[in-house]
């Protein structure tokens, strides 16, 4: 066993946070889009990247995945670390539509060996020390520090932005590096130590199909990725939707005010996203007490469709557009450490950063026609009628699913480790 194997249960979380906190500096999430422009990139160019993006995530996600069990997940994440900072450091010297495509495509590589291998990561690790029990609790605590990380940061970045267009993405290349050295002190799963027999002598690309097909249309699973298929779709859609909502609804309710203050348009947005950022950072601290108050079951179809009703409502009462922001980002932190763990809890571990990668591709592809059908509906109707249609549309697929499949087993406890994953 490896020094690093050594650590103590306290130690190995706390470097888990260490690197949560870091891996994701968000200087220019509020002002990235209007440093394109400054660039002279049009909205069909920046349209083009998403979009080449998304490619990047679909075709990417189960060969990364596949990666990370065989070099070993922490490695994964070293690879994903350094794509991550060569991504911010691209901001720097890119100048057209190539340079800024590099930049993006670089950003989601380096996010499919994330992905997968990171919840993977985390999982095995806790359950070597026998605290896999644990996964919502500190799943939830580490996204809730990284969230606070990132609502001090999109703060500092709007205002960076106003005193030099560079200084958030400077900023977001410090912190960058800063994570590479955190993922390099997180210590590998055992089954990587040099001294023992590992996964990834046994795992080969013939055996990934397999683990793939088997585990994902299991009874445990098959309905569950269905639903959270539909709650990727349906319901996290509306994030490409909250800035024109927030910015015809602060014109019309806060536009005189905002304006005579003296604040400029970054600094509003990166305040915005900010507050965003700290309702989904407590939200994401009590999923474990929220899992164990409610259970898995429930929490998994009371928190969406709650969301999802919120949609429904916000077209008629115009002022219920905040609300249904806050309700989207915090509910969806509570509910990620919930299905996370679930699905480690019914998958095995040879294979599983693989099979976290293919759900997570499951989810992207199942976003494609939601984001599509929603910007076609945007443009007959409005983006707040857009986002209703998809709320209702989850609000009818939600209870038929949980009428006629229910996604999770009535056998399944969070409180104990499910066979598949003996």
């Amino acid at each position: 066993m490896s020094n690093q194997s050594r650590l103590s249960k306290s130690s190995v979380v706390f470097r888990y946070y260490l690197y949560q906190a870091t891996a994701r500096p968000g200087f220019h999430y509020p002002v990235y889009t209007l440093f394109l422009l400054w660039n002279g990139l049009s909205f069909a160019q920046i349209g083009l990247i998403a979009t080449i993006q998304s490619i990047v995530v679909v075709t990417s996600e189960i060969p990364t995945g596949y990666v990370g069990d065989r070099i070993g997940r922490r490695n994964s994440l070293v690879v994903g670390a350094f794509l991550m900072l060569i991504s911010n450091a691209s901001y720097l010297v890119a100048t057209d539509f190539i340079g800024f495509t590099f930049t993006f495509v670089m950003l989601s590589f380096g996010g499919t060996f994330v992905s997968g291998s990171g919840n993977a990561w985390l999982y095995d690790t806790l359950k070597e020390h026998d605290i896999e029990d644990e996964f919502t609790r500190i799943k939830g605590r580490s996204r809730a520090i990284a969230q606070w990380v990132s609502a001090g940061s999109l703060v500092a970045g709007g205002f960076l932005y106003s005193m030099n267009r560079f200084y958030p993405f400077y900023a977001g290349l410090v912190v960058a590096l800063l994570s590479l050295v955190m993922v390099f002190r997180l210590p590998q799963n055992r089954a990587y130590d040099a001294e023992e027999s590992t996964e990834s002598e046994t795992m080969t690309i013939v055996d990934a199909i397999p683990v793939i097909r088997d585990q994902l249309t299991a009874p445990s699973l098959r309905s569950f990725i269905v639903y959270l298929a539909l709650f990727s779709g349906a319901i996290l859609t509306m994030d490409m939707w909250i800035q024109p909502i927030a910015q015809s609804s602060l014109e019309a309710s806060f536009g005189p005010t905002l304006e005579g203050w003296g604040l400029s348009e970054p600094a509003i947005i990166g305040l915005l996203y900010a507050a965003f950022t700290v309702v989904s950072a407590v939200m994401s601290d009590y999923a474990g007490d929220i899992e164990d108050l409610l259970g898995v079951s429930r929490a998994m179809f009371l928190i969406p469709v709650s969301i999802a009703v919120m949609y429904v409502f916000a077209e008629f009462v115009p002022l219920l557009a905040f609300p249904m922001f806050f309700m989207m980002k915090g509910g969806n932190s509570v509910v990620s450490p919930i299905y996370q763990r679930y699905i480690n809890d019914q998958v095995q571990s040879v294979g599983r950063a693989t099979l976290l990668s293919s759900v997570a591709m499951l989810r992207s592809i199942a976003g494609i026609p939601f984001r599509v059908g929603s910007g076609i509906l945007a443009t007959w109707y409005s983006t707040s009628g857009a986002v209703a249609i998809l709320g209702a549309v989850f609000i009818v697929g939600a209870v038929l699913i949980f009428t006629f499949a229910p996604p999770v087993s009535a056998e399944y406890s969070s409180t104990s480790t499910a066979t598949a994953s003996d």
